[in-house]
């Protein structure tokens, strides 16, 4: 091929061999590119390559001839150690392809992810066996017990969470007794929904939502500080002080969440009936006074107390899983991430399943 212009990529066929000149360059050959990979297309890769007098050669016009090639160096080439290295580089660049599916694929994914778990449930319970060290040890020497940790978590925890425990708690409680209230009043059993609302929220409800709640805003929160913690690499410096991390930041989370959990579940308890009285008195024409008289006698007070506890071992179990995964951090933002993101699944499923679990147990207690 020829042209005038000395600067333009340019390729001659004579004597079984192609010899290259001019300037192979994305500026070259942004015009003539398609042309260019078309004919170098059509010649066979076993001739001698002599790219000696090449006046420039860039990345473009290196993967113009890679391909040509077949992706790989003909077995007969000429140029000097510059474009030498242009082409290395090019051939460390493996194309990506999907890997071949092996047999019984599913099973080693299953298996992996088995051992994960495995390993996971391992550490949360070295995890607990290292608090209740620290606590008993806390015990022992008030002292050095980390209280201005436990109550700055108590003051960021608790009363943060009120505005979206009070709209939450108050929706549920509307929307239990509104969608209670029509099949009720079929069948004349108005007063009922004191039974229905009572025990769904203070039982159930109630205690369910805070921890949902707390998981992904506490939760999340406990979990990503540990975590920036371990990529600045201040976890470390707490250990060079003599500082054990697990007293000083997952131990004080757990105590702070035991004691203001069950508090929020209290106070969600609380708009939720309200929300279920609002609703009682316009549908179904139930006072606030026959409500408010009837509900100690329609549900026990066991309930109440049941969806306290449940509160508190909440409260315990979402810190506990947050402290865990926070711990687990590697010192890189990815793991940050994903290990704030598995905090709050994981806490959300254990509540979920721990609350069934309680539900079955004391199913035929408190009801009257």
């Amino acid at each position: 091929m020829t042209d005038h212009n000395p600067q333009e990529p340019r390729w001659q066929l004579q004597d079984q061999t192609i010899t290259l000149s001019g300037r192979w360059t994305l500026r070259r050959l942004g015009g003539s590119f398609a042309q260019q990979q078309k004919m170098l297309g059509n010649i066979h890769a076993d001739l001698l390559w002599d790219l000696r007098n090449l006046e420039a050669l860039d990345s473009a016009g290196a993967l113009l001839l890679w391909q040509a090639w077949g992706n790989h160096f003909p077995e007969k080439i000429q140029l000097n150690d510059l474009h030498q290295a242009i082409f290395t580089r090019l051939a460390d660049l493996q194309p990506l392809t999907h890997p071949p599916r092996r047999p019984f694929q599913l099973l080693d994914a299953l298996g992996a992810f088995l051992i994960e778990i495995g390993r996971d449930l391992w550490g949360i319970f070295l995890l607990m066996g290292a608090l209740l060290l620290e606590f008993g040890r806390g015990l022992r020497h008030p002292r050095s017990f980390p209280w201005r940790e436990i109550s700055a978590t108590i003051v960021s925890t608790g009363p943060g969470s009120l505005p979206i425990l009070t709209l939450i708690g108050f929706l549920i409680g509307v929307v239990i007794s509104f969608q209670s209230a029509s099949t009720l009043a079929q069948y004349g059993a108005n007063i009922y929904i004191v039974n229905i609302a009572g025990l769904s929220i203070l039982r159930e409800f109630g205690p369910l939502i805070t921890a949902i709640i707390l998981s992904g805003r506490s939760g999340s929160a406990f979990t990503a500080q540990i975590g920036a913690m371990r990529v600045t690499e201040e976890l470390d410096a707490l250990r060079t002080f003599g500082i054990p991390p697990i007293r000083r930041l997952v131990l004080p989370k757990v105590i702070a969440l035991a004691l203001v959990v069950p508090l929020l579940v209290l106070w969600t308890d609380m708009v939720g009936i309200l929300g279920a009285m609002l609703v009682a008195k316009a549908n179904l024409g139930i006072s606030y006074h026959f409500f408010i008289q009837e509900m100690p006698v329609a549900v026990p007070s066991f309930n109440l107390w049941l969806g306290i506890i449940k509160g508190a071992v909440f409260g315990i179990l979402i810190a506990w899983i947050a402290g865990f995964h926070g711990l687990k951090v590697k010192p890189n933002t990815t793991s940050l991430s994903r290990e704030t993101t598995n905090s709050v699944v994981y806490s959300i499923t254990l509540v979920i399943l721990i609350d069934a679990i309680l539900a079955l147990v004391f199913a035929n207690t408190g009801i009257s």
